[in-house]
């Protein structure tokens, strides 16, 4: 079975989010297939040097502080290598699974601006935000949601604490491979139509 890959990212931010440069300090992804339990999913998460203090709302939100990045942070380039190393290993699709998209641009333009080679991920990323969004239209529902209430929705828990990249991603992932267990049961369900 196809494994997929989804990535979060968790960034330096004010209160105000009003920044026009948003530095990454954390990249969290979370490997699996539609088969496995959430808990069996691969899960890593890596800290970046952001080169500025944590802003206070920052630590609030994710749990990162300074102390986490000056013991813990590792280079862009170590990231890039384990992440294609990971694909590689796992066989993952080719575009990457987010929550909101945005996250693949910003990881790559980052690695770019710091000449590290990734050749990993494919021009897209699926997001999973647009398909919740593309559902709850369909539905007559309110389309703003965080990932943690779309999950809901659909009767799903969010596991774990939110804003830690590699919890989010694990069920952004979660969610993706939710909405794709609905949609075939609806093309099972079109299928059957059809033959009667």
């Amino acid at each position: 079975m196809k494994n997929f890959l989804a990535i979060d990212l968790e960034l330096n931010n004010n209160e105000e989010n009003n920044l026009t440069e948003r530095k990454i300090i954390q990249v969290g992804i979370a490997i699996g297939n539609i088969h496995q339990k959430q808990s069996e999913y691969y899960l890593a998460k890596w800290y970046i040097d952001p080169h500025e203090p944590i802003y206070p709302y920052i630590t609030n939100l994710t749990g990162i502080t300074d102390e986490d990045i000056a013991t813990s942070a590792v280079s862009h380039q170590q990231i890039a290598n384990e992440i294609s190393d990971l694909i590689e290993q796992y066989e993952c699709f080719v575009n990457p699974i987010t929550w909101g998209g945005g996250d693949v641009v910003e990881l790559k333009n980052e690695f770019s601006d710091r000449h590290v080679e990734f050749k990993k991920f494919g021009r897209r990323e699926i997001d999973v935000k647009t398909l919740n969004t593309f559902l709850m239209i369909a539905q007559n529902k309110s389309t703003t949601s965080s990932l943690k209430s779309a999950m809901g929705k659909f009767k799903m828990q969010f596991q774990g604490t939110p804003h830690r990249a590699d919890v989010d991603a694990s069920n952004t992932l979660a969610l993706f491979f939710g909405l794709v267990r609905r949609q075939s049961k609806l093309e099972d369900f079109i299928e059957n139509v059809r033959l009667v």
